[in-house]
């Protein structure tokens, strides 16, 4: 039996909630570490001019198309903002707001890094394979850094000013204070919301754009004239390294943010409901207190990641030495945590669950989609027999690669709920609310290493922008060690993918929790009946044999699958352009494969930036007003059926598009170091068809998902009001 610490230890838990400044304290830290860390690459070398030249017109192409990008949100923005505030009240708009412009930043740091460290990582390359992997590795860190500290401060603050600071420090009984705790959680759920759909934006319209270019490059550049894949003298190769950055960093930066933001506000209205029954507001605010233990694990765990000479052409192994100190540190602190925070060992247990699940995910992973891994040989030794072979087995490989993560994070939402359960039996409160707050010290556990993993995601576009720029500039004796970096980061960013969803899984467990629990408190305050479990108010009742249930279940089962193919879609439209032109190009300048012309690399990047835009509108609106229908014709209970049907299919139909998608690509590089063949085999262009076929399901709809899963619980939560509001009416 797991007693409480202060039983075994006479150990005293020191229960002030002045420990809640230690969240914004951490968010400083970590934007001026971020800060600092851009300072250094700012004032590393820049190398030779034509590598500048390269780097500069990637640059130049990134701002270009995140200024029109934005102007086309802010535009959407500013509508929904009036919408919600006539809707819903101007606490709620004033809190979106402040969400979408944080994810708009975290965004655009991302990006803003990212362009100016890939460049300098081709310099630092001449001096061997670990400068140039801790030049992008710090180029990451910045932006892990921060997105962490900008999700961790707006949220601190966000909560004072919507009352959070008189439930901690004003002068009221536990019990009351608890409940004004929980309520400015919930006022600013409107921040979770806005960071969601500009998340959902930033991410789609950066796929739909690289993934354009993307394919525009390798079929007619590397399958029709044989040349390499950032050749200069093709004119796509300006626009595909854009689309790294547009997509890859950018979007991938408002992805996690608004994952960390969401989580933390949910966590926090769980928390609400503990610390009411317990008399001990550590609960409310301890999601705060865990993400800032992540940022300090995350410090400790940098300096780790460096190359020795045996691992020179591993360079994946210092990358994880990094995330696995990081993962230990963060697993003593969070015992510290609990000793002296929240007093009971089963919640350490919670905690540990998401650390150990975030582990697995990064293995499994690695399984799939590493370029030396037994998956990713399956699929190049099937491009012998051809492009259909290669995408069969590829096909069969994602699927495949469902499997594991699913069963993986199922474990850990299964073991802390049980944890949470035996911490409220051993304290006296409801069960099924301890095992609420179980699973959500399960998503703090897993998000601890947030920062380390962004690093690791930011590393990726910054390796492969470095490769192309190393080929485009012809720098003698960087290309080597940047093709090796290169492949790393396709394992790197499949690894933050996985990690995404794997976070966007413990999420909707988590907001679908709080979205319970937020319409069974308001529908009260309204005197409106709901179906509730006789024997526990606190559980709604969804009755699959009601017929809004059922098919609110099944529309949201089918969005995934709808929103997927207007993703891809929006892609292969783009691409078929970006395909066209790249022929007219070599079909009316022939000097330009002769190296006498120079292409138009311009016309190319315009391309892809109108198709970005045109094609991102439509599925997140669909996303965003789906819901909302359903919300007010059948009521709350039918838009929780939504959210569960959605992310039933989104998690395994993400997993299998972003991992089976890594492994098509590393695929192509296996064959590319060597093997089968070789560059220009058959075998060769059999996997670039392959890669093909997966790079909008890797970089477009599947990291879209993620947002997807997220943005619905989010979306529901805000609008409890108007769905109750209505219905009641009716």
């Amino acid at each position: 039996m797991v007693l409480p610490l202060q039983s075994v230890f006479g150990i005293t838990v020191f229960d002030s909630p002045t420990v809640f400044w230690i969240a914004p304290i951490a968010g400083v830290l970590a934007i001026v570490v971020s800060l600092l860390l851009m300072r250094r690459i700012g004032k590393m070398s820049s190398g030779g001019p034509k590598a500048v030249e390269v780097g500069d017109a990637i640059r130049e192409g990134a701002y270009a198309f995140l200024k029109r990008q934005y102007k086309t949100i802010a535009a959407i923005t500013v509508v929904l903002f009036v919408l919600l505030a006539l809707a819903l009240g101007i606490d709620t708009a004033i809190a979106f707001i402040v969400g979408a412009v944080a994810s708009l930043a975290a965004g655009y740091i991302a990006m803003d890094n990212a362009t100016k460290a890939n460049v300098r990582t081709v310099a630092a390359a001449k001096n061997g394979a670990e400068a140039a992997l801790k030049t992008a590795f710090y180029g990451g860190a910045t932006m892990g850094f921060a997105v962490v500290g900008l999700s961790l401060l707006g949220v601190s603050f966000l909560f004072l000013i919507y009352g959070g600071y008189g439930s901690l420090f004003g002068n009221h009984a536990i019990a009351e204070a608890a409940d004004l705790g929980r309520a400015a959680a919930t006022g600013i759920v409107g921040m979770g919301f806005g960071a969601s759909l500009i998340a959902l934006f930033a991410q789609l319209g950066g796929g739909i754009y690289t993934k354009a270019a993307d394919i525009g490059a390798d079929l007619v550049g590397k399958v029709e004239a044989g040349i390499p894949e950032d050749d200069p003298r093709n004119p796509a190769c300006i626009a595909d390294n854009v689309g790294d950055n547009v997509g890859d960093s950018a979007g991938r930066g408002a992805d996690l943010f608004e994952s960390a933001t969401g989580e933390n506000i949910g966590g926090m209205i769980i928390g609400g409901l503990i610390s009411a029954a317990t008399g001990n507001l550590i609960f409310l605010i301890f999601p705060l207190i865990a993400r800032a233990l992540g940022i300090f694990a995350t410090l400790i765990g940098m300096p780790f990641v460096k190359l020795n000479e045996a691992e020179a052409k591993h360079p994946m192994k210092a990358l994880r030495k990094g995330l696995l100190v990081t993962t230990i540190v963060s697993a003593i602190l969070f015992l510290i945590a609990t000793i002296f925070f929240l007093g009971n060992m089963y919640l350490y247990f919670c905690l540990l669950s998401g650390l150990v699940a975030s582990v697995t995910i990064d293995y499994i992973t690695d399984y799939y989609t590493g370029r030396d891994r037994g998956p990713v040989k399956k699929i190049a030794k099937a491009s012998e027999t051809g492009s259909a072979t290669n995408i069969i087995t590829g096909i069969a490989v994602g699927l495949e690669t469902t499997a594991l993560p699913i069963i993986s994070l199922v474990i850990a939402i299964i073991a802390s709920y049980w944890f949470g359960t035996q911490f409220a039996i051993q304290t006296g409160i409801d069960p099924f609310i301890g095992g609420i707050y179980g699973t959500t010290l399960a998503t703090m556990g897993m998000l601890a290493v947030m920062g380390m993993v962004l690093a690791l995601d930011g590393f990726g576009p910054i390796a492969d922008n470095a490769a192309g720029i190393a080929e485009m500039s012809g720098e003698k004796g960087a290309e080597e060690t940047m093709e090796a970096l290169d492949a790393v980061g396709n394992t790197t960013k499949a690894l933050t993918k996985g990690f995404a969803l794997g976070s966007a899984l413990l999420a909707a467990q988590l907001l679908f929790q709080t979205y319970s629990q937020e319409t069974i408190s308001y529908a009260a305050k309204v005197h409106w009946v709901l179906p509730i479990e006789p024997l526990n108010s606190s559980v709604l009742i969804f009755n699959i044999s009601n017929p809004a249930v059922l098919v609110a279940g099944f529309i949201g089962a089918m969005m995934p699958f709808l929103f997927s193919s207007q993703a891809i879609n929006a892609v292969g439209k783009a691409a078929s352009e970006m395909v066209a032109e790249v022929r007219r190009q070599f079909r009316e300048k022939p000097g330009i494969l002769q190296g006498t012309e120079k292409p138009d690399y311009g016309r190319a990047v315009d391309i892809s930036t109108k198709s970005a835009l045109k094609g991102m509108v439509m599925p997140a609106l669909v996303v965003l007003v789906v819901p909302i229908i359903v919300g007010i014709l059948l009521g709350p209970i039918a838009v929780g059926a939504l959210v569960i049907g959605a992310t039933l299919t989104a998690v395994p139909l993400a997993l299998f598009m972003n991992t089976g998608g890594g492994a098509w690509d590393n695929a192509k590089k296996y064959i590319e170091a060597g093997n089968l063949g070789g560059k220009n085999s058959p075998a060769h262009q059999a996997a670039v068809v392959g890669d093909t076929v997966g790079d909008p399901l890797k970089d477009t709809a599947g990291p879209s998902l993620h947002v997807l899963i997220k943005l619905l619980s989010t979306l529901s939560i805000v609008f409890i009001p108007l769905f109750i509001n209505l219905l009641h009416l009716i």
